[in-house]
């Protein structure tokens, strides 16, 4: 079993291991990060493709001490979870995570979506066809990329050896679950774009053009930071908890 470089109790947060059973006798594990005061609501965390449960523990620690409860899972090959990283295998078993923490809800609770880069765009896929949709209180991206195949070319123009090889590379990568495609399905579920200009990995013109296919409610919401510390600025937290506490 895989060990993680830090447990949730180096911060002094309460949690519990959870599991779930997916296709081909798979298991995946993930953490629920028990609110430090009465809850004011529940988050579903995915986080991105560098990041497992405990590496992402940056964007997601300071939330249980807002009231919040916080489940994340990883991924399958991520983390303690068992099987093979498959981009199809994976938007499967999102749908079962939304599932499990459905059913972990108060039956007059709706649940908050929250994903980070590779997590809110396969996210966006996995609301837009969410068995759950009525119980999903409102879907949060943060650094999120619109086309797969788009994100793959501007990854590979940044780097001189495969710089001239960019486009036929990006079409070898699945673009069925394109999240421009899925995002306009959404609504009536508010939804959120976060994305900061000076993100390094993943330009803001995708989240220009999530915003604008998105259908109303929809926010956007300008962040500084890089790619991968959102939410170590105080200030970026602050437009989170504002938004998610003027959701009706």
């Amino acid at each position: 079993m895989k060990t993680y470089p830090l447990t949730p109790d180096a911060v002094n947060l309460q949690y519990e291991d959870i599991y779930i059973d997916v296709a081909g006798g798979i298991q995946l594990h993930g953490w629920k990060l028990a609110a430090e005061r009465e809850a004011v609501g529940s988050i579903l965390f995915f986080h991105g493709n560098g990041d497992n449960v405990s590496t992402q523990l940056p964007n997601s620690f300071w939330l249980p001490k807002e009231g919040y409860n916080v489940y994340i899972f990883d991924y399958r090959e991520y983390g303690q979870s068992e099987g093979k990283a498959d981009l199809d295998d994976t938007i499967s078993d999102m749908a079962l995570m939304i599932e499990y923490t459905v059913k972990q809800l108060a039956d007059d609770e709706k649940l908050i979506i929250m994903g980070h880069s590779l997590g809110g765009s396969m996210a966006i896929y996995a609301v837009a066809h969410s068995a759950y949709r009525d119980r999903i209180k409102s879907l949060v991206t943060i650094e999120a990329f619109s086309d797969y195949h788009d994100v793959t070319q501007d990854v590979l123009s940044n780097s001189w050896l495969f710089w001239m090889l960019q486009w036929p590379l990006s079409f070898t990568v699945d673009n069925s679950y394109r999240p421009l495609d899925a995002i306009g399905l959404i609504s009536p579920t508010p939804v959120l774009i976060m994305h900061s200009e000076t993100d390094e990995m993943i330009d803001i013109y995708h989240a220009e053009r999530l915003y604008e296919a998105a259908n109303e409610p929809k926010a956007f919401q300008l962040i500084d930071s890089k790619h991968s510390n959102i939410f170590v600025n105080t200030e970026n937290r602050k437009l989170l908890l504002d938004y998610l506490s003027a959701l009706k």
